[in-house]
Order: structure tokens, then sequence, then C-alpha cells
């Protein structure tokens, strides 16, 4: 019965730390590096599966986003501003990642991360076809490395254990509840300060990106603002056969009539993929002239050489021997099945990449002893405008994550050192024990499997999340709200059932944000099209769309972005 116990120490495994690190990839572990590097407080870092193997690891792009010493700061930003975030970048928090980029690079450097470096030992850059910047090469097992510095340095690792809420102290964050995703034990930890790095949300759909949502949920749970969710929608060109991206290829698709996609559509000098190339590419197919293809032949030079498994260009180490023993092995994997050929059929694909959590420049949510990191807060931070991670520049995701560690760890550390240890109710800790378990107690229900499929069904069609109209975008909100009311009857049959139970409450739940988010927005900007709406609204819409926690209801809202305090303007 709730509220019979006293001592929480009675209610499963007691955990203490000064700052808990919910996530263990790259930005989890940069910011717990920083945490105990400035501050030897305790740092402890939580992830579901294996500390150091998750997250925007580098091999879902191949490299980082640099700047070399010749680069201009302050005529990329101006770039970015106007041609990628669309004036909805936060331009303090724009000139701060943009400010810390070669530090990040050197710290990767001094941790032991193999990154590009000349014949000197200096950072190596690589010039990038679009250019205004340049990218590194970078090794595939750069979160193993950092996982070793990190416990060399004291930070505390506990591996299979599934946070499912935080706990609270009136209105600051003090700890949080999981379980063991092996055994199904609980566990209870107490934190000074907490920070979720639990790399967005991708809705299980492509391979690349490995984030359920999880850290959204749980901030959400707690009371944490939402921004910008309706550009957490980033579609990619994928192979169809093979369902993963096919990278450095978008301005070689063609029709059936020859037609190349990218020149019938794409107006504007895009540095990558852009939403003109993918509803262009979703039209040709639905007025019939497809099947889509790349011509691979008439791929270009600079752009095979930064998807290319090589192992040096122009001198400097552009890829490592781990991820050349990587890409080989999946290239053997591959060919057992099928030969993509000379021209590979293409389609639309959704990676996701949601990752809402507001945050302001120390990387602090709006709860306090709450702080986040990495692709949780890509849109939330509004670093990145209207496009989702990595934001039409490939290598930020991993950057992003490096630098927002950086602002995270130092921050959260000198927040848990100047308080105490928030008292931890045994009541709410029993009422959050009951919810974790509450599938698995169950004599009946769904399928959980079949509700992840059902809500892919919803997220990755076009007609909801990239050509979206008010019809449709009401239509979809409706079929998830169908979703979140068969979760509360799902049944499991073990403890990984019960990790993807929770996995498909937080994409289902971060999932309606952005759509509702994407109803509130009624213009084209960037990633988020709409139909009905499909000119670009300066006048009315240079504004941050808000979500809320109202009693368990969603509620959004508008907030003016202050761009006449900001030096970049329309």
């Amino acid at each position: 019965m709730i509220g019979t116990h006293h001592d929480i120490n009675s209610q499963g495994n007691v955990i203490s730390t000064d700052v808990l690190v919910v996530g263990g990839g790259c930005g989890g572990l940069v910011t717990a590096l920083k945490a105990k590097e400035e501050s030897n407080i305790d740092v402890l870092i939580v992830d579901k599966a294996n500390v150091g193997f998750a997250g925007q690891a580098s091999r879902a792009g191949n490299g980082i986003l640099g700047f070399n010493n010749n680069t201009d700061l302050e005529k990329y930003m101006e770039y970015h501003v106007r041609n990628i975030g669309k004036y909805l970048n936060d331009q303090n928090m724009l000139h701060k990642m943009t400010e810390v980029n070669r530090n990040a690079l050197k710290q990767l450097l001094a941790w032991g991360v193999k990154v590009t470096t000349d014949k000197n030992g200096e950072l190596g850059y690589f010039n990038h076809p679009a250019g205004q910047w340049q990218y590194l090469g970078i090794e595939l097992n750069m979160t193993n490395t950092l996982k070793k510095r990190a416990i060399k340095s004291g930070v505390k690792v506990k591996n299979n254990i599934q946070i499912t809420a935080l706990l609270k102290d009136g209105d600051a964050v003090v700890g949080a509840v999981g379980f063991n995703v092996l055994d199904g034990s609980f566990y209870i930890f107490k934190a000074k300060a907490v920070v979720l790095a639990t790399a967005g949300c991708g809705y299980r759909s492509i391979r690349m990106f490995t984030g359920r949502g999880e850290g959204i949920k749980l901030a959400w749970d707690a009371g944490a603002q939402m921004r910008n969710a309706e550009f957490g929608n980033f579609f990619e060109v994928v192979s169809t056969q093979m369902g993963e991206s096919i990278y450095g290829t978008q301005n070689f698709i063609y029709n059936q009539n020859g037609e190349n996609i990218w020149d019938k559509y794409v107006t504007w000098d895009s540095p990558d993929v852009c939403p003109e190339l993918l509803l262009g590419m979703e039209k040709e197919i639905r007025e019939g002239r497809g099947p889509l293809y790349v011509d691979m032949e008439k791929v270009g030079d600079s752009w095979k050489a930064m998807g290319a498994d090589v192992d040096d260009m122009d001198g400097l180490t552009r890829m490592f021997p781990d991820k050349l023993k990587w890409m080989k092995r999946l290239s053997e994997r591959e060919h057992m099945y099928f030969d993509p050929g000379k021209k590979p059929e293409v389609k639309v694909g959704l990676h996701g990449n949601t990752g809402c959590i507001r945050v302001n420049s120390d990387m602090a949510t709006t709860v306090n002893g709450l702080y986040a990191a990495g692709t949780d807060t890509w849109n939330g931070s509004a670093v990145g405008g209207a496009v989702p991670n990595p934001g039409l520049q490939r290598g930020n995701g991993l950057m992003n994550a490096v630098a927002t560690g950086m602002f995270g760890g130092p921050a959260a550390a000198k927040y848990a050192a100047s308080t105490t240890q928030g008292n931890i109710s045994s009541s709410d800790v029993e009422k959050a024990k009951i919810k974790t378990y509450a599938a698995l107690n169950r004599e009946s229900g769904a399928n959980v499997r079949e509700i992840i499929i059902n809500l892919q069904n919803i997220v990755c069609q076009v007609k909801y999340n990239l050509r979206r109209s008010e019809e449709n975008l009401l239509e979809g909100i409706g079929k998830l709200e169908e979703l979140k009311n068969l979760l509360d009857t799902v049944k499991i049959k073990d403890f990984h059932e019960l990790m993807l139970c929770h996995e498909a409450e937080a994409m289902t739940h971060t999932a309606e944000i952005m759509l509702r988010s994407a109803l509130e927005r009624k213009e084209s900007r960037g990633f988020h099209f709409r139909e009905d709406y499909p000119e670009t609204d300066n006048k009315n819409w240079l504004k941050w769309v808000l979500a809320d926690n109202e009693d368990g209801k969603i509620v959004i809202s508008t907030e003016d972005i202050p761009i006449n305090e900001y030096k970049i303007q329309p």
C-alpha cells in the first residue's frame, strides 16, 4: 500500500551521488568528465545498455564538425542564421557553440580520442563541399575511449539500468528511480543534480540514431518546458533495400524520366539534404515517376570523400582503422543479400532526432537541479533554429554532444556543490515503483511491439510529419491519443519488454508534443512545411513554439524571439 514505507532503503537499492548523468553516450560522457575534472565531486553515469556504446557516436556521420583558424566565424554565423536556422536560432547560444568548437576538439585530443591531426600533431581539417566550415575524421570507438578516461578520472558507471522517473523535493529534482533490464531489480538514486543525455528521440525507425525519447519524457514529467519540437523531424535519403542513409548523394537522385530531382526542386544553395528535395522526392513517387535512384557514377569526388572508406586524404587521416574495419564488415554483410549496383533505389526515410528539452546556455532546464545535454536539447536550446539535428551539417550532431557536455558538466557540478541533498519521499518512490512495473503485473493486455509499429506508421509518414496540414496533423494526433490509451493496457512478459514499454510511452509522448507544436506553427520554415500555410511568415512567426505540462496535458504557447536584440535580422 502506498505510504506504508518510511525508509527508502527498504524499497530498493539506494545509491547516492552528487551528479547523476542519465545516458552514457558522447554527451553524457563529456558531461561527466567535465563535472568530475573541474570540481572533483561524485559523478555517476547510468545507462540502460552499456556506458560508452550509444548516442551520437561517430559511426553516424563519418566525422565531426570543425572550424580551422582561417574560418570567419562571424560570416559562418550569418550564413547559418539566414540559410539554415531561418532566423529561429538563439543567436547567443549559436555564438557560444561556435566559439567553443576548437577548444572542444582539443579537449577530445587531450582525453585520448583519435581525431584528424597533421604531421605536427595539430588538428587537421577537411573542407566541406558546401563551404563555410570544415570537418575532421574521428575514431569509431570514441565513446569507449571517453568511458575509459571517465573511469580513470573517478567517474562511476552503472550499466543496464533504465531510469523511469525523476524524484523531486518541492520544485527541485533530487534523484531518480529505475530498474535493471536484466534482472528487474529496483534502484533509487539520490542526487543533488541530474543531467539527461539520452540522445533525443529517433522512434526506432532507422539504426543510425538510438534515442527513444526517454530523457524528454523524464523532463516532461518533472515539469520541464519543451521548445521547437516541430523541428524534430529529420527525414533523409535512404536506401530502399537497406533502409539506411546513403550520405552525400542528394545532388544525384533521378526519376524514371532521367530528371535530376535536386535540380528540379531545390532553388537555393543548400549544404545538404533539405525539405525541398525530400518533398520533391515524395511528389515524384506519388505522381508515378518512381522508383527514384542515385547515379553513383555521377557523385562528385568531394562528396564521395566524405562517405568513402578511405584512410587518407591530402596526407591526413580521414578514416581510422576501427572505422574502416566496421565499414568493411557492413559492406560484406549487405552484399551477402543483394548488390546495390551503380544505381541503388532510394526513398525518403525518418531519422527523427527530436530533442526539445528547453535549456539555457548552461544546459539548465526550467526545473531546478535538472540539466540536459546532447540531442535531447538540440531543438530546445534553439541553437539550430528551424532544422533538426544535425542541422544540414554532418558531424554537427557529434560536436553538439561534445559542446553541450562541456557547458552542462561544470554547471551541474557547480549547482550540486552549492546545495544539500534534498529530501526523497518514500511515498513518491512507491508511486514511481508501482508505475515502473505496472505492465509486468497485468494479467492481459495490448502488445507493446505492435504499438511501436503503429507509432512508426504515424511519425514516419510524410503526410503527418513532412508534408503537414491541419487536417493531417489532427488525424495523426488522434491516432497518437489512441496509442496512449493502449499503452495503459500493455501486458509484457519479461524485463526486456518492460524496457520497450517505457520506450514506447516516451516515443509516443514525444511524437505528440512534436505534432501539436507543428499544428501551432501556421507557416512553413526550415524542416516544418505546411501545405495549408506554404509561405514563411517573418511578420507573425518569428516565434518559438513552447509546450508545457499542465496537470498532465500538453499546453502549447508561443514566445517572441528577441530578434531586435540579435545582430542578424531578416
